[in-house]
């Protein structure tokens, strides 16, 4: 039931990085994600730590891609945590 409801989805992140940043960094979020086509929900094993997130998002968009790369990060691990919170809140 939580699964869906908190999973940001590629839209999110650019309107988040829009506000940041002013741009959506839409190369950025997508090669973040590019895993999923292979691992599926597993995906955040790869390119989901801050050293990836910096150095994709500097070599694509420059300090702009860097802050919506970790802002992206950040944005999958809270919506992770916040799962985890109310799946364990509502247990029976």
């Amino acid at each position: 039931m939580w699964s869906k409801l908190f999973v940001p989805s590629r839209k999110v992140h650019e309107r988040i990085s829009k506000i940041l940043v002013g741009s959506s960094c839409e190369h950025v979020h997508y090669l973040l994600d590019f895993p999923y086509k292979f691992l599926g929900k597993k995906h955040r094993i790869l390119f989901h730590d801050p050293i990836s997130a910096i150095l994709i998002g500097y070599l694509i968009e420059g300090y702009k891609g860097v802050i919506s790369a970790l802002a992206h990060i950040a944005t999958d691990y809270f919506s992770s945590e916040i799962k985890k919170y109310l799946k364990n809140l509502f247990k029976d």
